[in-house]
């Protein structure tokens, strides 16, 4: 996969304001205090890390009154496997656009890109696919470590990708999981948290809005494989539009995940294990071997794009405190004795 040299048909509206801090220095930067910038980036993450945690509290409460027994018999739903997991996301979807629709619609200071000025080619795209896989093979090689942790300290860890395996029953369910659930999350990490972080530095809101992103997942493995997947969206979403990081996200969730899942359970199992090493294999290598081909360019890129001094001093706040706080006690949860 070739990055594309960054330029000046690389910047939007957004990154020419004052505010902008990808490129220290640059004309037109403001050049306040550090602290004073400190103050402001804190107060941006703090935000966008609010509003991440009022969208999950939201969230659970919704999928828990849909589940319960009552709502679910007057609603009809209660007999549809995955059909309250699917009207859980659609109320999500509303909740996006009814709470930030100026900018998912295209309009405002922080308007999400759905147009891009040049398309990835096909090898941007199947860079960017292995390098997906190559943070899934991350993530299975960190999952049997934990595995083993827990085996030596007399515990069980229950992950969130083997509930959802168990959870895959007709067609409503990884219609949820591979179709909706990929928009809601693009809407909400790479359209509205990192497009109200981009001022202060593109590399800056690629980054927290990926932590942000694994945090709302509170699971120890998944948390690692969504954060290296968002650092990929994230630069697809900055560079293209969301349309494609959408594309590669549901691409992620229908065919890498839910399609191979379908796959390895149909098949003797000596069959679907070595499928599934040679998935994990073709990731290690083919995404290793795609960054060996991007290093100076992206190099290059994190160079132009780094934020101003100060700027990482943000990540000292407390709405991000409070998430990465309960993603240690979700993620706690998920271990119990032998």
């Amino acid at each position: 996969m070739q990055l594309p040299n960054h330029s000046s048909s690389d910047s939007s509206a957004t990154d020419s304001i004052k505010a902008d801090a990808g490129r220290h220095g640059e004309p037109g930067a403001s050049p306040g205090p550090a602290r004073s910038w400190s103050a402001q980036v804190r107060r941006g993450v703090d935000l966008q890390s609010l509003y991440a945690l009022v969208y999950l509290v939201v969230a659970n409460l919704i999928a828990g009154v849909l589940n319960l027994p009552s709502v679910a018999t007057t609603l009809g739903i209660a007999r549809q496997p995955g059909l309250a997991d699917l009207l859980g996301d659609l109320v999500m979807l509303v909740f996006l656009f009814g709470t930030r629709g100026q900018d998912l619609l295209g309009r405002g200071s922080n308007p999400v890109q759905y147009k891009a000025r040049t398309n990835p080619g096909p090898a941007v795209l199947i860079g960017a696919i292995l390098l997906i896989m190559l943070a899934s093979s991350i993530e299975t090689g960190f999952t049997w470590v934990v595995n083993q942790g827990s085996q030596a300290l007399g515990l069980v860890y229950h992950s969130t990708t083997s509930q959802i395996a168990a959870g895959q029953h007709g067609f409503l369910s990884p219609l949820d999981t591979a179709i909706l659930v990929p928009v809601v999350e693009e809407f909400l990490l790479r359209g509205v948290v990192m497009g109200r972080l981009r001022p202060y530095g593109r590399t800056f809101a690629i980054v927290t809005s990926s932590f942000i992103f694994a945090c709302l997942h509170g699971d120890i493995t998944q948390s690692l494989f969504t954060f290296l997947l968002g650092l990929v969206l994230g630069f697809i979403a900055m560079k293209y539009s969301i349309i494609w990081s959408m594309a590669l996200h549901i691409f992620n969730n229908l065919v890498l995940a839910d399609a191979m899942m379908w796959l390895t359970q149909k098949v003797p199992a000596r069959t679907g294990m070595m499928i599934n090493q040679g998935m994990v294999l073709l990731g290690l290598v083919g995404g290793l071997v795609v960054l060996w081909l991007i290093r100076g360019q992206l190099a290059d890129r994190l160079r132009a794009n780094r934020s101003r001094p100060g700027t990482y001093k943000g990540w000292i706040s407390l709405g991000l405190a409070v998430l990465v706080v309960l993603a240690v006690v979700n993620a706690a949860q998920r271990f119990s004795l032998a």
